[in-house]
């Protein structure tokens, strides 16, 4: 049985919220990049053997069965699924041409959602963090990635063709060479009249895309 550590971060550094509770994962070479809070990687030992795992928050409804996901790593490290002589499924196929199929699991859709979650995540603090330093560009960035341009682009900014024209450049710019590659520090920010009306249309779409996928 597993020792209950009481974690008082989650392995990004975020507060650990209501309803959730920590399990462990598989370490990964993107939490080592990811990862924070550096007492959420921890080493497990199963079968005689150990293995390096990193805790992260999840609902805990999902906590059995994010659980199985690791125990299923660790039981095929361990080779409990090595069958002598067992008929590959490959050789079924081949031998009587039927295609097997397969079913996604639960602990598949449950590393899918995690997977989704920290996407967005990540997006959300690469827009945030843009908008804080220029709402007006983070703004047109959001624009932009939900497909609004043209004359409805113009009115939401704002601005004149020509002014709207550059900014949308900007934007069109950053979306191109990727939000995670992108400088914001870079950005160099004036004041606007409608810096305060940026931020806060921008923080409403970035609110609804985020829910599209939640």
């Amino acid at each position: 049985m597993r020792e209950k550590i009481d974690f008082k971060k989650n392995f990004n550094g975020e507060d650990i919220k209501p309803g959730e509770v920590m399990i462990p994962f598989e370490y990964t070479e993107l939490d080592d990049e990811n990862c924070t809070n550096r007492e959420c990687i921890k080493t497990l030992t199963v079968g005689g053997r150990n293995f390096k795992v990193i805790y992260k928050a999840v609902p805990e409804e999902w906590a059995k069965r994010g659980t199985s996901a690791l125990t299923l790593v660790q039981n095929e490290e361990l080779g409990h699924y090595d069958v002598p002589n067992s008929v590959s499924m490959n050789a079924m196929e081949d031998e009587y041409g039927m295609a097997m199929g397969t079913s996604r699991s639960v602990e598949d859709e449950y590393m899918e959602r995690a997977e989704l979650d920290e996407a967005l995540n990540t997006f959300v603090e690469l827009v945030v963090s843009l908008i804080d330093k220029s709402p007006k560009i983070g703004y047109a960035v959001l624009l932009l990635h939900t497909g609004i341009k043209g004359e409805e682009f113009y009115s939401k900014m704002r601005l004149s063709m020509n002014p709207a024209n550059r900014v949308r450049q900007e934007a069109e710019r950053i979306l191109s060479d990727g939000l995670a590659n992108f400088n914001v520090g870079s950005l160099t920010c004036y004041k606007n009249q409608y810096n305060d009306v940026y931020r806060e249309e921008a923080l409403q779409l970035l609110d609804k895309i985020v829910k599209m996928y939640r």
